[in-house]
């Protein structure tokens, strides 16, 4: 037990030496910070066009699985666009800060697409009990005729 308290302290001074660490001032951040939060809203405005959503679904993979490549051109270049190096060989910053948006918008689209599978089957069920119960009020007519 004394070490779970040890490690929910060293988390937090983790995540606040992130925190601290990143300028979420400059340009390129707040424009990916836009970019997440237009895409939750997008998410969310679009859920009852599952088209839609399967194209931001297969879009937000796409974007996480670049995590890498992104990682090793943001650490070539920097300079050009950063006032400071967030790009180290482990990928943490691109993780936090990239990818880690861009899954739990990818897991929130599965938790539209499971309520419209949920809801289909709902929908199929009842026509297949409706058809059934239909299909027994004939049989019992034809008995009587």
């Amino acid at each position: 037990r004394a070490h779970f308290g040890e490690a929910k302290a060293s988390l937090y001074a983790d995540v606040m030496g992130f925190v601290h660490a990143v300028d979420f001032k400059e340009p390129w951040i707040l424009a990916m910070l836009t970019f997440h939060v237009s895409m939750a809203l997008t998410i969310f405005a679009t859920r009852a066009n599952s088209d839609v959503q399967a194209f931001l679904f297969l879009l937000l993979l796409g974007a996480a699985y670049s995590a890498e490549r992104l990682n090793d051109l943001g650490k070539r270049h920097w300079s050009a666009f950063a006032n400071q190096d967030y790009f180290d060989e482990h990928g943490v910053f691109v993780s936090v800060m990239w990818s880690a948006p861009l899954l739990m918008n990818a897991f929130a689209l599965i938790i539209c697409f499971l309520r419209d599978a949920a809801s289909l089957l709902v929908k199929v069920k009842r026509a297949e009990f409706k058809q059934s119960a239909k299909a027994k009020r004939q049989s019992e007519q034809r008995k009587r005729e």
